[in-house]
């Protein structure tokens, strides 16, 4: 799972209380860069964001507060990431658990001039089926999800390739791994036609996006169904070792063995496009799938929705397993209608868990104006103490979970693809 931030200091999540000592040296910091324009924007962006709701005014208020405060937490983070270098500052707000979304080349405030250009657009919202209706059919693929798969899958991703950081070696070899592997499926339904393609980067690691369109006299829609989740992993104390077993290879093998059942469903037939996503660089700011969504929107891309399945593979052992949906970033509307495939088709429930920030790709999706959604893997206080170390190993994984989530995309999928006109 990743993060949320900019350069232009879009700011930020952390749990925990400031180290005490460093309240006079970051007091001194703020007092050395606080006329900068760049801080005075980051001070109207988070006066207009949080005024009335910290009970502060302004970012230097915040910096004056004890050390204790949650508030104060944020910013101190903020006024050490300015006082560092781009890589720096990305393994800075890792070590302490901080979100970002990378803007160093503008990309996420292009999101957002989009999205608005979009919403200009007065494009008619997206609406979707007011029950499941595709019951027999999504049972049916379901009952084809094994634990064991996944297992094995996500036992050779995990153990192949001993990091998968966007620019090392073994992160470019992980997204060729994926590719290879998607590219070897082996469709059965003639209902479809299917393509894998490679959007590359600046950095070494490239996104992986699997097509699959409804043959011709199929086709309905031409809005596209995206379900996703992001390849890279990370680990700030050490790059070289970030297994990354639950972040994000749950969701990544997970999304594969849906795209692997989808394909070998001779009774689905799709009425509208669907694609499956993996995306590079997550960890470091959303880069990957910002680049991504740009894409797809300057080209006015229509999507109908898009699932990212980021940390599926973990609750905390004796709480009780739920689908979370993120309630921030995400399109209501959609969330709404996933939670009744929850309700239908799984034997665990749902909870709604706000982020505070943007968490995963789903994001950049949001941000440029798409329907999003995030489901994940448990409750506020349930989730992965190991993510981002190199103890986010097989270990830690509960298999059943990885199933349930992988039962879940199903139904997505087939629900939103099999729908007559007139549900939609």
């Amino acid at each position: 799972m990743g993060s949320y931030y900019n350069t232009t200091l879009w700011c930020c999540h952390r749990k925990g209380p400031a180290d005490p000592a460093k309240l006079v040296q970051l007091t001194k910091a703020w007092n050395a860069i606080k006329t900068k324009p760049l801080v005075e924007t980051a001070m109207k962006v988070y006066d207009a964001a949080n005024r009335g709701k910290t009970g502060y005014h302004d970012i230097e208020e915040l910096v004056q507060a004890n050390s204790t405060n949650e508030d104060y937490v944020r910013i101190a983070a903020l006024i050490a990431s300015l006082l560092d270098p781009a890589a720096s500052q990305i393994d800075a707000l890792e070590e302490n658990s901080i979100g970002f979304a990378d803007n160093t080349r503008g990309t996420w405030d292009d999101l957002q001039q989009l999205g608005q250009q979009r919403k200009a657009l007065r494009l008619a919202a997206k609406t979707y089926p007011a029950t499941p209706t595709q019951d027999a059919l999504v049972r049916s693929i379901q009952a084809k999800v094994a634990p064991s798969d996944l297992k094995s899958l996500l036992t050779e991703f995990v153990t192949k390739f001993v990091n998968r950081y966007k620019t090392s070696a073994e992160g470019a070899q992980s997204a060729g791994w994926i590719f290879d592997k998607v590219t070897k499926l082996k469709p059965t339904n003639t209902n479809v036609k299917f393509t894998v393609t490679k959007f590359a980067h600046a950095w070494r690691q490239y996104s992986v996006v699997a097509r699959i369109e409804p043959v011709v006299g199929s086709k309905k829609y031409n809005d596209t169904v995206i379900l996703s989740a992001h390849q890279d992993s990370i680990n700030p104390s050490n790059l070289k070792v970030a297994p990354g077993a639950d972040d994000d290879g749950s969701g990544s093998i997970s999304i594969y063995q849906t795209l692997n059942l989808l394909l070998t469903s001779n009774e689905w037939n799709p009425t509208r496009p669907v694609e499956v996503h993996w995306y590079a660089a997550e960890e470091t700011g959303l880069q990957g799938s910002s680049e991504i969504v740009k894409s797809y929107a300057a080209q006015q891309t229509d999507i109908y929705a898009q699932v990212q399945q980021d940390m599926i593979g973990y609750y905390k052992p004796g709480s009780t397993p739920v689908v979370a949906f993120a309630s921030d970033f995400s399109y209501i509307p959609l969330v709404d209608f996933l939670k009744k495939l929850v309700t239908k088709y799984l034997t665990i429930g749902y909870v709604d868990r706000a982020f505070g920030y943007g968490a995963s790709d789903h994001a950049s999706w949001f941000r440029a104006g798409y329907p999003s959604s995030f489901p994940f893997e448990a409750a506020r206080g349930n989730g992965n103490p190991y993510i981002h170390t190199s103890n986010d190993t097989l270990a830690n994984i509960n298999w059943g979970h990885v199933a349930d989530f992988t039962k879940f995309s199903i139904a997505y999928v087939v629900e939103l693809t099999q729908q007559t006109k007139a549900a939609c």
